[in-house]
């Protein structure tokens, strides 16, 4: 009878011991895929060349350009661009981005195409001394983001790389 007893008592330890050593292995996550964003902030345009002139022709010199990372068409309806202020832009409806290709959004006003739409704003959009682009999906979920503080920088972990008059993401 008490050798049955004695079995269990030297058998627990080692059970307890066992599970200690496999325990890691069976709570590690597994490696992280890496993210894919579909699309991506890749140009700020924020200080054309010259003085700022208030009118549309200067307005539609600073742009921003968004780029379809995916493998399939983007259907941008419902995606919004926004600043680090008040501005928004609301892709139109029906906008469409095949793989591969990056769409232009200028500040000013003008005719939409396939490759460039306007804010149709009657102001610039891009702070020259720095600012943040903002990009948010259908549902509203923040998809990328890109930060950069104007003039020749060298990229950060928290800032774009900069020249003098434009981000790159």
């Amino acid at each position: 009878m008490f050798a049955p007893a004695l079995s269990r008592a030297r058998l627990l330890p080692m059970l307890l011991a066992g599970l200690l050593l496999a325990a890691p292995l069976a709570v590690t996550a597994p490696a992280e895929a890496a993210v894919v964003k579909p699309l991506d902030i890749t140009t700020i345009h924020y200080d054309p060349k010259g003085t700022d002139k208030s009118n549309n022709a200067g307005y539609t010199q600073e742009y921003i350009q968004v780029k379809n990372t995916g493998k399939t068409t983007l259907t941008l309806t419902g995606y919004v661009l926004r600043d680090e202020g008040p501005q928004r832009f609301a892709f139109p409806k029906g906008t469409k981005l095949a793989p591969g290709k990056t769409l232009t959004i200028r500040s000013g006003s003008g005719k939409n195409s396939s490759t460039t739409l306007y804010w149709s704003k009657a102001s610039y959009i891009w702070n020259n001394t720095g600012d943040t682009a903002r990009l948010y999906n259908a549902k509203g979920t923040l998809v990328e983001k890109c930060t950069y503080k104007g003039g020749t920088k060298k990229a950060t972990k928290t800032t774009a790389r900069t020249t003098a008059t434009t981000a790159y993401c």
